[in-house]
């Protein structure tokens, strides 16, 4: 993390663990700002699968990647790998922890996460903070999480929400019975998405963490949370 060894860097990587076979029992890896993009991604699954990884561009609803047995936790946050970069990891089967925030994704990235929620059964902590998805892809996201039983923890903060996107997360929300945490502060959510989020969770007896600092609220919306810690005890 934070070595900026970029592309180049980690190719040599992938040759060194395919080779002597390193990564077939990897659990955790963090690729936190290393400056790799896209590329850099198909050799990251090098790694991972000890197999080499496609070499052409991959559209979401093609790729078929099985991944190592025993990874669990993934960080490639800070990246710019870009939505075909992030349309590798969707069928990573056994990840509980993925880090995919500012890593360039756009609604199609979202369209991605949202093929891979409904696959994965094992996914317990998504972080997609500093994505620009907008209303559009958090619906993406918001509706494979509504069948979902294994998700407990999301962040979408920074990621261009107005009250339309919270409209989403209250329908979700309204279905969802694993989720634990959310935070989709600094989003531009205002009062009447606030108040959408909390409506929902008048009948939600799951979530225990909710996030809403820096997004806009008036005092309309600081009297809708009130309300809601009354009900939700």
């Amino acid at each position: 993390t934070f070595c900026h060894i970029g592309d180049k860097g980690i190719k040599f990587l992938s040759r060194f663990c395919v080779k002597g076979q390193k990564a077939t029992q990897l659990q955790q890896l963090n690729l936190r700002l290393i400056d790799i993009t896209r590329e850099g991604m198909k050799h990251v699954m090098s790694i991972i699968t000890s197999g080499p990884a496609p070499l052409s561009a991959v559209a979401c609803n093609t790729v078929m990647i099985t991944g190592s047995p025993s990874l669990r936790v993934l960080d490639v946050s800070g990246n710019t790998i870009g939505d075909d970069g992030i349309s590798l990891y969707q069928n990573l089967n056994t990840l509980t922890e993925l880090n995919i925030g500012w890593c360039g994704l756009s609604v199609e990235g979202a369209a991605c996460i949202k093929k891979m929620l409904t696959q994965n059964t094992t996914l317990k902590t998504l972080h997609i903070g500093g994505n620009k998805i907008g209303d559009v892809g958090v619906g993406h996201i918001a509706e494979a999480l509504e069948d979902n039983d294994t998700l407990t923890e999301l962040e979408v903060n920074r990621c261009g929400l107005s009250a339309k996107g919270a409209a989403c997360i209250k329908k979700m929300l309204t279905q969802n019975t694993t989720l634990k945490t959310l935070h989709i502060d600094d989003n531009n959510i205002g009062d009447d998405g606030v108040g959408h989020i909390a409506e929902a969770l008048e009948d939600n007896d799951t979530l225990t963490v909710l996030d809403v600092h820096s997004c806009g609220l008036s005092a309309k919306g600081a009297i809708s949370i009130s309300e809601l810690i009354k009900i939700n005890q």
